[in-house]
């Protein structure tokens, strides 16, 4: 019985190194200076995100114009959400190689740089849906309308329908 419960008590010392191990685990992000792309195999797997407000997908048009589309198939709501800093993302159409931005007037469109209007602070919300903030005009969101328009950054706040989305999975 001694040896059995040595060799129980060595089993969970060894276990709870290797815990310590992984909670020590060094985590990396990308630097949030502004580039024209980013390295390849540094994308998550592709994702839609789809809007709680009319159930849109964002889409980022090859011309640069943002909005939504309930079609699952379209190619333009195939985007790569990267993390540059914890909590702060770049969304990026894969089909229409723009990143999303918000204008000073909170206008949402696609541009071909990654530019300081294109980082967003990405927030998992109670309801599990997720909010994306823009990082330059504190306070403004990227959201869709109804009618599958998106919705300009000065007119959204917490609580609105039209800032929730869902990633889902966008493989294939």
């Amino acid at each position: 019985r001694a040896g059995q419960s040595e060799g129980a008590e060595k089993k969970e010392e060894k276990k709870q190194e290797g815990e310590r191990e992984m909670a020590s685990g060094e985590i990396s992000t990308l630097p949030s200076a502004t580039a024209d792309s980013f390295p390849p195999g540094h994308f998550k797997e592709p994702k839609r995100l789809y809007c709680k407000n009319g159930g849109y997908f964002l889409r980022i048009n090859p011309d640069g114009r943002v909005d939504g589309i309930r079609e699952k198939n379209d190619p333009n709501i195939r985007l790569q959400l990267q993390a540059t800093a914890v909590g702060e993302v770049v969304i990026k159409g894969i089909s229409a190689n723009r990143y999303l931005a918000m204008s000073s007037e909170g206008r949402l469109f696609g541009t071909r740089r990654a530019t300081d209007e294109c980082y967003f602070n990405e927030r998992l919300e109670a309801n599990n849906y997720n909010t994306y903030k823009s990082k330059k005009y504190p306070n403004w969101y990227v959201a869709l309308k109804r009618t599958g328009q998106y919705k300009s950054g000065a007119n959204t706040g917490p609580g609105q329908k039209a800032i929730l989305f869902l990633p889902m999975s966008a493989k294939g």
